[in-house]
């Protein structure tokens, strides 16, 4: 019996904590290198996977696009952006970035979101349509979607998440453990 308030007790903290990395910091760390000039800038996150992402900042004047800032960030130094039919991205290549291993079948790719570091929002708008404004953040996030290449499975900064079915499994497993420790 103590034992499952003991459990319990990790679950709510765990919860807590994973509520308080919400609205946190996503990403730290020195930047890579600065593309363009100007007074307005813009950073951009290639985010890998966990522990493996890099910052970039792009500087401009006037107006500018989530693709202009990587199109000088691609031409300005060792990042390499794969874009075949213009300006859908499809990889990027940096010495030290390597993609998670997500397994055979499962749906990958670099999902692109929009934020301040903090709050971030898958974007609906393609990259090259995406106005940016002073400070904002951009971030590719290499994540696993579902069958449909619907749902992204990896929000910036986070680890993967298990599909639904994997953490129900899970769940279960838990709670099937902790009622035969009772017995």
């Amino acid at each position: 019996m103590a034992s499952m308030r003991v459990m319990r007790g990790l679950c709510v903290v765990l919860l807590f904590a994973i509520t308080a990395r919400v609205n946190a910091v996503t990403y730290t760390g020195s930047v890579e290198y600065t593309a363009g000039s100007g007074s307005n800038q813009a950073t951009i996150a290639i985010d890998f996977d966990f522990g493996n992402s890099f910052l970039f900042n792009y500087q401009w004047d006037g107006d500018a696009t989530g693709w202009d800032a990587l199109a000088a960030i691609d031409a300005a130094g060792a990042l390499n952006v794969y874009a075949p039919w213009g300006v859908f991205v499809n990889d990027f290549d940096y010495p030290g970035g390597s993609e998670y291993d997500y397994g055979a079948g499962t749906n990958t790719g670099w999902a692109y979101y929009v934020g301040d570091n903090e709050n971030w929002k898958y974007s609906d708008l393609g990259v090259s349509s995406r106005s940016l404004k002073n400070g904002d953040w951009d971030s590719w996030v290499w994540t696993n979607y579902s069958q449909d290449w619907m749902t992204v499975y990896r929000a910036p900064g986070g680890q993967p998440i298990p599909e639904p079915c994997t953490l129900t499994i899970l769940a279960i497993g838990g709670l099937l453990i902790g009622k035969r420790k009772e017995k």
